[in-house]
């Protein structure tokens, strides 16, 4: 279950009082929900030291994306090896904090493999990410996931916003949804899912084009097939988890109307008002099983715009 912060803090204090602390967390959740915040304060408590010393204490060490192409590199990696691996320069203890874990490139996650599994003695290793399943297994697998949650609804990015409206106004023209709008919220979304892909896809082959002219000399052609391999692989599974996130978009328009119903004296937008004023609460769960029928067609691979087409149909023109 995913924690608030404050909570967060509270159990992983707990565990180093009771000297617990496990050598490597895996700090996930969406942007808002304190990751940079809860790392600096357990930062702050290994070193003993308050959260804002931590960050200039010389037994602090961090890396981020600063390479042209966003990700972490190899050398920042074995950088921050070899730093973690001399003596601590005050007490005994020492913090490596991973900004945005999900961007490490395949060659410096292998790099720091080992010191993940078996770091020296008093250091505590934090990785931060709003992506954990773009982050490779054999990363995740050696360190203790810690879930958080943002304390309020996240702010809807540009598809979420497009696919919400575009949901809202195909339920609530007159007489309801019906096949029409069925397929024009459907072209929607695909529109949506494209713009994704291009983009996921575009920014991944840049990184490959940067990594073959930077490794010209000494790769080989399998090197390069194997990697356009991972970056087809990455780029499919962004894609489902931002997909993933259009369908939480729509569902939370449905949600949002039944909660209307039940709690009517709360603050609601006036599309949903009227959204749930002409849509009574059995016909709102009948479309929200619809979307999940949906999510099960598509997680049993079926052709996504056929497992869309229909799913989206069954969600808008029934009654």
């Amino acid at each position: 279950m995913a924690l608030l912060k404050e909570n967060a803090l509270e159990r992983l204090t707990t565990a180093w009082n009771a000297g617990r602390l496990a050598h490597a967390y895996l700090l996930a959740g969406p942007a808002g929900s304190g990751k940079e915040w809860l790392g600096a304060r357990m930062a702050g408590l290994v070193l003993g030291v308050t959260a804002d010393r931590a960050l200039s204490h010389p037994d602090y060490h961090s890396v981020a994306p600063e390479s042209k192409s966003r990700r972490i590199v190899i050398e920042q990696m074995r950088s921050m090896d070899q730093a973690i691996q001399m003596k601590p320069m005050q007490g005994s203890t020492k913090v490596a904090v991973i900004r945005d874990a999900d961007r490490l490139q395949p060659q410096a996650a292998n790099a720091f493999l080992k010191t993940l599994e078996e770091p020296p003695p008093g250091c505590h290793i934090f990785l931060a990410t709003s992506l954990p399943d773009a982050i490779m297994d054999t990363i995740i697998s050696r360190c203790i996931a810690v879930p958080l949650r943002a304390p309020g609804p996240a702010a809807q990015g540009e598809g979420e916003h497009s696919v919400a409206v575009a949901l809202v106004k195909a339920l609530s023209q007159p007489g309801g949804g019906d096949i029409a709008a069925g397929m024009r919220f459907t072209r929607t979304f695909q529109k949506a899912t494209a713009a994704i892909r291009e983009k996921v896809t575009n920014e991944l082959e840049g990184e490959l084009k940067q990594q073959i002219k930077h490794y010209r000399e000494s790769a080989d052609s399998k090197w390069e097939e194997s990697r356009e391999d991972q970056i087809k692989a990455q780029a499919e599974a962004a894609v489902i988890r931002e997909r993933e996130t259009l369908l939480h978009a729509a569902g939370e328009v449905l949600a949002a109307a039944l909660r209307h119903h039940h709690l009517p004296s709360e603050p609601c937008p006036a599309p949903i008002v009227g959204l749930a004023k002409s849509h009574p609460p059995e016909v709102l769960l009948r479309r929200l099983a619809a979307l999940d029928r949906t999510r099960d067609l598509l997680a049993r691979n079926v052709q996504e715009g056929l497992a869309l087409e229909s799913g989206f149909l069954e969600m808008i023109a029934t009654k």
